[in-house]
């Protein structure tokens, strides 16, 4: 019987759901608690930073792991226990250096189980059917997202952050339980290993789970990065950090922003609750419409909604500091419009960079990516704070949309080659 995404052959991935819903209701509420405890943006930002750091040291750390010891269960399960744990700490501590460290295990273990469910996508679906069953991850993935947040919008109403925290650590142990029940460890196979490993395999995870190092940071070299400086991919690799950093320019401070106008706790919940929603409603859709409309046009057009987002975030910035109610029916907007267009400009470079990787490159390739977009993501989560501490909110979202533009203009400039050379052919 042939290998289908049906909802019996896909149960293993049910982990995702509670696993996603503890790791980012604490990501999220972190910042709101440190914020609450006197801290600032920078702060905010600096746990967010070592977050993504950490996320970069655990993705080379948890790839040599699986390599090794062929985990899948395993690995899984010890990430939902230490998220668990992690959760339930910060119902005990009130420091901003113990906010940061929790803030920076839980992106150590949460990008843990990225490079399982990568392999466990292509061991249980045919080759032809890998995009559709990592739309089906994203898409139940953000469904977790989803449920942490109106969790928290529902908890914050009548009680404070840190037994919110608490929440987190429940999901984490159930995720544990449906890892026991449903997902299994199969023979480890060379083409499972490579496949580990492939960039096509886990370029739809680190959308959602920033800079997965595919290879271990001493097998990069600067003289690898300058090898492919002259190459198109490169166009395409820089888009993709000044994507990223755009992206943190707006999220990594807009908590902040939030509370600095007086929007309270659930309402922060409530507009991140409607940012993942319009994830899971429109991600469905993504498929059909990069196939029908062609990566380059759709990469195009999944700069528009995201463009409009942050502009909008710049006027809530400028206009309504100081107008809760109208700050968060901007926030509203925003949230929706810059994710609806993350989600099908990352649908769209998913399938670019499924067929991008030629034969005997690979490893370079990786290596760039790599490189490019973890210092999009750090440089963009520090500099949130900075900007935003020393020129504004209004002033950092205006470079998140400077920062987007000349993400485009790569993007498009790379495209345009990739027809020339497919016409040359």
């Amino acid at each position: 019987m042939q290998a289908s995404v049906s909802l019996t052959s896909r149960k293993w991935s049910w982990y995702l759901v509670p696993l996603n819903a503890s790791s980012c209701g604490l990501s999220t509420i972190i910042p709101i608690y440190m914020l609450a405890l006197g801290g600032q943006v920078r702060e905010v930002a600096i746990a967010m930073f070592l977050s993504n750091l950490a996320m970069t040291l655990g993705a080379v750390f948890w790839g040599r792991l699986i390599d090794a010891m062929h985990w899948r269960k395993t690995i899984i399960g010890l990430c939902s226990v230490a998220i668990a744990i992690t959760c339930a700490a910060m119902y005990f501590v009130s420091s901003m250096p113990s906010l940061m460290l929790l803030s920076a295990l839980i992106g150590f273990f949460s990008v843990g189980a990225a490079p399982v469910t990568n392999l466990l996508v292509m061991e249980k679906s045919r080759k032809e059917e890998w995009l559709k069953t990592f739309s089906w991850t994203s898409l139940i993935s953000a469904a977790g997202l989803v449920i942490a947040m109106v969790a928290g919008y529902l908890w914050l109403m009548q009680h404070d952050a840190q037994s919110y925290a608490l929440i987190c650590s429940a999901m984490a142990i159930s995720s544990l339980a449906l890892t026991i029940i449903f997902v299994k460890d199969p023979p480890a196979t060379l083409e499972h290993k490579a496949i580990a490993k492939s960039h096509a395999a886990l370029v739809d995870r680190f959308k959602h789970l920033p800079m997965m190092f595919l290879k271990p940071v001493s097998d990069f070299s600067l003289s690898k990065l300058k090898a492919s400086l002259s190459r198109k991919e490169f166009l395409f690799f820089a888009a993709t950090g000044l994507f990223f950093l755009s992206g943190n320019l707006l999220y990594t401070p807009y908590t902040p922003f939030l509370k600095s106008g007086g929007v309270t706790d659930s309402q922060v919940f409530l507009a991140y609750t409607i940012l993942h929603m319009s994830k899971v409603f429109f991600l469905p859709f993504n498929y059909g419409l990069v196939a029908a409309g062609g990566e380059e046009k759709m990469g195009k057009v999944a700069y528009i909604p995201r463009m409009f987002g942050i502009v909008l975030a710049v006027a809530a910035a400028f206009l309504f500091a100081s107008d809760p109610s109208s700050m968060l029916m901007m926030t509203l907007a925003v949230f929706v419009a810059a994710e609806v267009g993350f989600s099908l400009w990352s649908t769209t470079t998913t399938s670019s960079l499924f067929n991008m990787i030629p034969n005997g490159r690979a490893g370079s390739v990786l290596g760039v990516n790599s490189a490019i977009t973890g210092a999009g993501l750090l440089v963009g989560s520090i500099a949130a704070g900075e900007v935003a501490a020393t020129f504004g909110y209004g002033i950092t979202f205006a470079l998140a949309v400077g920062f987007l533009g000349a993400s485009f203009a790569l993007l498009s400039k790379y495209f345009r080659k990739l027809v020339v050379l497919k016409a040359a052919a």
